[in-house]
């Protein structure tokens, strides 16, 4: 696929050619770039003891819902924007989206929300939609209507009768974002457990939402032998038990009788529950199976990302 010239590259003032690899760099954009290897150079490095995603929880804490969550959705973001900006060319990251026909559902529903997706999100879907294409045009010319005695005969032996497009598409692999989410989700709670005891990761997880319900039954499979893990649970514990105080008020305001009774926290409570039962919208998908990972043990940690 070809186009008529250079296009303007995300985020910046330099211009790239899709197919090949290499762009233009205006004076300005480079600047950028000096100027956030600078101020890279010059930020205070942390302790080698706790890796960056020690951090990132951190700062989901600080975030409404399930930290874990947080930071799969932010991870998928991420990591849609890089293949949007760097990768949509390349002909092995195309091979690999035309197998898993594109991304899921949850997933596909995640380009709207990047940034200059529009380019990128033609090109990859441009491509799958005219493999299917090929294949409805071909089955639309062979398909006929079967007479009654082939529908009594496929009745009394049933046998796959060969449908390219049907045979294509659950031919697909699985959704490379969810390959990459369900590795992520092992990594952030191997890595809650080990840190729960440290005074400020635990106060970060008090003042948080929690775990949601999902994401701790996993926790607690990955983790059955950690020892840490009574605490994690003990946190949780506090978490629902205020979160379930607060349905009640909310229940009981919600009364008739005491209706004049203005709402405070739990106002918003029946939407926190389903953050905290089900997980945040969009964050746990069908293709990221629970349960099914190695445990962990107290010694153990995910590799540094």
């Amino acid at each position: 696929m070809g186009f008529a010239g250079p296009r303007r590259r995300r985020g910046d003032d330099s211009y790239w050619f899709p197919g090949r690899s290499f762009c233009l760099e205006s004076t300005v954009g480079r600047f950028r770039r000096i100027v956030q290897k600078a101020k890279a150079a010059v930020r205070p490095v942390r302790s080698d003891a706790k890796f960056v995603m020690y951090y990132e929880l951190l700062e989901a804490f600080k975030e409404p819902g399930c930290p874990v969550c947080a930071r799969l959705e932010q991870g998928s973001l991420r990591a849609m924007d890089d293949l949007l900006y760097e990768q949509v060319t390349d002909p092995a990251t195309r091979a690999r989206l035309l197998a898993s026909r594109g991304f899921c559902n949850r997933h596909a529903w995640m380009l709207p929300r990047i940034r200059n997706s529009r380019l990128g999100t033609a090109v990859i879907y441009h491509h799958l939609l005219t493999s299917a294409l090929e294949r409805v045009t071909a089955e639309g010319t062979r398909l006929r209507p079967r007479s009654w005695w082939q529908r009594l005969s496929a009745r009394i032996a049933p046998r796959a009768e060969p449908l390219a497009l049907v045979d294509w598409w659950n031919a697909r692999t699985q959704c490379s974002l969810c390959v990459r989410n369900r590795q992520s989700e092992w990594d952030h709670l191997a890595a809650m457990l080990g840190f729960v005891q440290e005074k400020e990761f635990l106060e970060g997880l008090r003042a948080s939402a929690g775990l949601c319900l999902p994401h701790l039954c996993h926790a607690m499979t990955i983790g059955r032998d950690h020892p840490n893990l009574p605490v994690l649970l003990s946190v949780q514990a506090d978490r629902w038990s205020s979160l379930v105080g607060e349905l009640a008020e909310f229940i009981r305001k919600n009364d008739y009788r005491f209706a004049a009774e203005p709402m405070g926290r739990e106002g918003d409570s029946w939407q926190r529950v389903l953050d905290a039962v089900s997980g945040r919208n969009g964050a746990i998908g069908p293709d990221v199976p629970h349960g099914r990972l190695p445990g962990i043990s107290a010694g153990s940690r995910p590799a540094n990302r």
